[in-house]
């Protein structure tokens, strides 16, 4: 099974050390393949998935892709447009 396509997706964490407060970024990628999408947390099978949709933020330095699935919806803070990758979802689908 050959990788289609990669999108890169950002998950911020919240640390607290004594006093402060940190926001810590770290970077992973959505793995599109022929029959399923694959996350570092979970893999979805291309059947499962109902929709993809994207909303940009005020502030335009994230945007959220939505994961419509029959488990739930699922957010991804992405800093770039994922229109080819949810292209690739419609069209595989």
């Amino acid at each position: 099974m050959s990788l289609i396509y990669e999108q890169p997706f950002v998950k911020v964490l919240r640390e607290i050390d004594g006093i402060e407060q940190k926001y810590i970024e770290k970077n992973y990628y959505l793995y599109l393949y022929e029959t399923k999408l694959v996350t570092p947390f979970k893999t979805f099978q291309l059947k499962a998935i109902l929709d993809v949709s994207y909303r940009k933020t005020k502030t335009n330095s994230f945007g959220t892709l939505y994961l419509h699935t029959n488990q739930g919806v699922f957010p991804f803070y992405v800093r770039s447009d994922p229109e080819a990758f949810m292209d690739c979802i419609k069209k595989l689908q």
